[in-house]
């Protein structure tokens, strides 16, 4: 039944319109140019042709089967009445985008509690309300104008919130910033909630990574019987609305739902191996990191730096998240010792040999042989947005290597000229994880070696 909402043959625009700007017209502009080939029926009494589509007047007046409708009326109560219609057509799947109902409170939930009475009698299954839709290369239905198509990628983003599923679907199609495959936003989930989400796509071969935004738990106990045998096959990420007194009662007012204890959640992401973040940029981050990098085989790091202070800080902040910084074995320490003055360690400063030799020498003589030492799971790299580490972004060295070697690696971006560090942010942040500061990328790799440990003794 899933399957309706995201690989349907045919879909039905409720409230479909032909004048730019109206939330009716920009979801049937972006099915018309998303790669879905299926039929588009627009549905609007006052119209007869909206972006070359045939406009019909009611659900009953289109010809043959639909397999999903998408809904954007104005009211509640035209809502209800639509999906008596969609009932009474056969349809099994209805996305509605409206907002008015549960958030609301009072006649609010009347209206989606009858929408919940008609779904369950008819079998219908029903995203929302209060969503913004589905954003995927295939269909996209989402109420929020996407200006490029969305890539083939392997990481889906799961969120309670429309704006911020719609924003950050935007915002990574745009910037490339993130392998996305499909953005979904459920609302209020009078029907579909994470439940059937996370088993969905945690059966999807084309999924490597799910990341998941709720604000409330719908059955805890299902949730984790479903996380845990999903996250054995894939990661997912999870961050938490709600956790807070404020958060909780700001969490209420958005979807019209209490929010769960936050003691219960973390242990129960705990116990399943979910990956929690603090935020919305985190869940991009570990996102990410994990749709680029393979799994590491331990949490033993090297550190390679172009200044020993920050060298001292990633030290600490990988002693704080759980990484560790081994000696590199005697066979690379000997290996290195023509390229620096003084004995070569962990973190590794290239400040030295960089002055000597030039930096893009100075990595590919360097980060190698370090990056395969026996005693490395994985690798922090930090680059500085100045002229001189130009070539070895342009010339794809990082990259290379990392290929080459088959280890997870890192990039933190510190001090240097904007345009520089946005030429490494923009052109190696497409292949690798680029983080702008320290702690946000140990800390993600942190997460990635915390579930590569666990994969490991579930496989063993």
């Amino acid at each position: 039944m899933m399957d309706l909402f995201f690989k349907p043959k045919s879909v039905a625009i409720i409230g479909a319109s032909g004048k730019p700007g109206k939330l009716g017209y920009v979801i049937v502009k972006n099915i018309a140019d998303s790669d879905f080939s299926g039929e588009v029926y627009p549905v609007n009494p006052k119209s007869d042709e909206i972006l070359g589509y045939k406009v019909y007047r009611s659900v009953a007046e289109i010809p043959g089967d639909v397999d999903l409708v998408v809904t954007v009326l104005p009211t509640p109560k035209l809502t209800v009445a639509t999906v008596e219609e969609c009932a009474a057509k056969g349809v099994k799947a209805v996305i509605i985008e409206s907002a008015g109902f549960a958030e609301m409170g009072g006649e609010g939930k009347v209206f989606q509690q009858q929408i919940v009475d008609i779904a369950k009698k008819n079998g219908i299954r029903v995203m929302g309300p209060n969503c913004s839709g589905i954003v995927s290369r295939d269909i996209v239905t989402s109420i929020y104008p996407m200006t490029k198509k969305v890539p083939k990628g392997n990481v889906v983003l799961i969120g309670q919130s429309g704006l911020l599923a719609a924003g950050m679907a935007s915002d990574i199609v745009e910037n490339e910033s993130l392998n996305v495959s499909k953005v979904v936003s459920f609302g209020n989930k009078c029907d579909v909630n994470e439940n059937d989400l996370l088993e969905y796509f945690g059966n999807e071969d084309d999924i490597d990574v799910i990341s998941m935004y709720l604000e409330t738990v719908s059955d805890g106990r299902n949730l984790t019987r479903i996380a845990k045998k999903a996250a054995a096959k894939k990661p997912v990420i999870f961050l938490s609305g709600g956790r807070t007194e404020a958060g909780a009662r700001a969490a209420m007012s958005h979807t019209g739902s209490i929010a769960s204890n936050a003691k219960i959640v973390e242990a129960a992401a705990k116990q399943t191996g979910m990956i929690m973040a603090d935020d919305f940029t985190e869940l991009k981050d570990f996102a990410k990191v994990f749709s680029t990098q393979p799994l590491p085989k331990g949490n033993r790091v090297a550190v390679i730096t172009l200044a020993g202070s920050v060298g001292v800080n990633v030290s600490d902040l990988c002693a704080t998240y759980g990484l560790e910084l081994p000696k590199l074995t005697p066979e690379t320490t000997e290996k290195l010792k023509d390229m620096f003055d003084t004995p070569v360690s962990n973190p590794i400063d290239l400040y030295f040999s960089v002055t000597k030799v030039g930096f893009t020498k100075t990595l590919e003589t360097t980060f190698p042989d370090a990056f395969r030492d026996p005693n490395i799971d994985a690798a922090v790299l930090i680059l500085a947005g100045f002229e001189y580490t130009q070539e070895a972004v342009q010339k794809k060295i990082i990259q290379k290597i990392v290929k080459e070697v088959g280890k997870p690696v890192v990039v933190c971006m510190i001090v240097g000229y904007n345009r520089y560090k946005n030429i490494i942010m923009d052109e190696m942040g497409k292949e690798l994880p680029v983080f702008p500061s320290l702690i946000s990328g140990v800390k993600a790799l942190s997460k990635l070696c915390e579930y590569g440990i666990r994969r490991q003794k579930l496989s063993a």
